[in-house]
């Protein structure tokens, strides 16, 4: 087995304590590309929101310590657009949807990895940062912080920074920003302002380095380690280590270097870069994304110099986990608690009542196959009722920083069909809109480009 050897280059990185809490939930990408939860033993699997299809579906989720999920819509358009939303585990738009124009994140293709900061400030987005606004030229991986409840546009007010991967917010013995930057894990400075390299590879390394993560409450790091140049599948590597504590004041630790405990070979074997591990809320579990699915076993426990890990394929086909510190939501009614458990596809099934305990059906969207059609300075709003309802058409100019309004139609179960061209006084001018339309609790979001 290879020990990794790692270089200590700075470490003056003094960061604002947060406390730990419980290990509660997963959060992650269903096969749906919607925004789905679950116990860390994948019962109470249930999607919090619903995509209109996989191709516009949701991206890029990361969770802070209110609960709060944040997401980014798939929007695959020619605008140049991603949208921000902040959900609660009911699926409710705690914030947002908050549209993002070019300014360097490049469409579709951007964001695709967040962390959001522990107190639900700000989220670090990871994204393409193109030339000539996107239309061509060169890409450079970045990531930039935003405000997740008043997003701003462009890097002028929080910094940003090139060629860092990966975004992590530690929390012991504070919060602060952390990321690759190639075969280097990259600290924030006092002044939050920089990045300043930690950990680093040798040059001739085998290893690249993938994954990383801090536990919440002690000094202890795991890396997810692949072959170095390599393509296609192939084994990675994962490693614990401790570290003498990071300082709080001006002067650097004494001795942060980090000590390797142990490592396990060829924990997943993907060509997606590795697991991307992540540490329970509590430290107790790990999970990390596997070809089949979401994968959690309890810590890692050094036998000797290897690694030992328990894991339990708990989300099939799952994808993007994180850790949340709210508990999931068992179904009301019925008199008692009615689970759920994962099956093959990634799906969920309901296990038999048992001790007079009935299960409700799983309840279905009150509605689908919601399109927004564009006209002339108006659009056409169509979708299928499942029942008699009333829909709420919440419409936002591209770049606004708030909505024009929220329109209300009672309907009829079927096809509804209207034409908007004006809210709340205003009419619609030439441009790119969103356009959220929620009946009861399920919402969905569009992007339509009035002529």
């Amino acid at each position: 087995m290879r020990r990794l050897a790692t270089v200590l280059l700075v470490a003056s990185c003094p960061l604002l304590g947060a406390p730990a809490t419980q290990a509660a939930s997963l959060v992650f990408m269903d096969k749906d590309n919607d925004v789905a939860i679950a116990r860390p033993d994948g019962s109470l699997v249930k999607k919090v929101a619903h995509a209109s299809d996989a191709a516009h579906g949701y991206k890029a989720v990361s969770v802070a310590d209110d609960g709060g999920i944040t997401a980014f819509l798939r929007q695959n358009d020619d605008g140049g657009n991603s949208s921000l939303v902040v959900l609660g585990q009911d699926g409710a738009v705690r914030e947002g949807p908050f549209l993002f124009e070019r300014y360097g994140l490049c469409g579709g293709l951007s964001p695709f990895r967040t962390s959001t900061s522990p107190d639900g400030t700000f989220v670090a987005a990871q994204y393409w940062k193109g030339s000539n606004n996107c239309l061509g030229g060169s890409y450079t991986p970045s990531v930039r912080l935003v405000n997740r409840n008043s997003p701003t546009i462009g890097t002028s007010t929080y910094p940003s920074y090139d060629y860092l991967t990966e975004p992590h917010w530690l929390r012991h013995p504070d919060a602060r920003l952390a990321g690759i930057n190639g075969g280097t894990l990259s600290v924030w400075q006092n002044d939050a302002a920089h990045m300043d390299a930690w950990i680093a590879l040798p040059v001739d390394s085998p290893y690249e380095l993938d994954g990383f993560d801090f536990h919440p409450t002690q000094t202890k790091l795991l890396l997810d380690l692949g072959p170095a140049h390599a393509t296609g599948v192939q084994p990675h590597r994962l490693e614990l280590y401790t570290y003498t504590e990071f300082s709080t004041g001006a002067a650097p630790p004494t001795d942060p270097a980090p000590q390797l405990v142990c490592g396990i070979d060829a924990y997943v074997s993907n060509d997606a870069g590795g697991g991307r591990p992540f540490w329970s809320p509590d430290g107790t579990q790990i999970a990390w994304n596997a070809p089949d699915g979401i994968r959690v076993s309890p810590a890692p426990v050094a036998n000797g110099e290897t690694c030992v890990l328990q894991p339990t394929l708990v989300v099939p086909g799952g994808s993007d986990v994180h850790w949340a510190s709210f508990d999931v939501t068992p179904p009301s009614g019925g008199g008692g608690t009615t689970t759920t458990t994962p099956a093959p596809g990634g799906g969920t099934t309901t296990p038999p009542p048992s001790g007079g305990t009935t299960t409700k059906p799983k309840s279905t969207p009150a509605f689908s196959a919601a399109k927004a059609i564009a006209a002339k300075r108006a659009f056409t709003l169509r979708l299928t009722l499942a029942k008699a309802a009333t829909v709420r058409v919440t419409v936002t100019r591209r770049g606004a920083k708030k909505a024009l309004g929220t329109v209300t139609y009672k309907a009829k179960k079927g096809a509804f069909t209207r034409k908007i061209a004006k809210v709340r006084g205003t009419r619609l001018k030439h441009g790119t809109y969103t356009v959220v339309v929620a009946v009861g609790a399920t919402k969905k979001t569009l992007t339509v480009r009035v002529k």
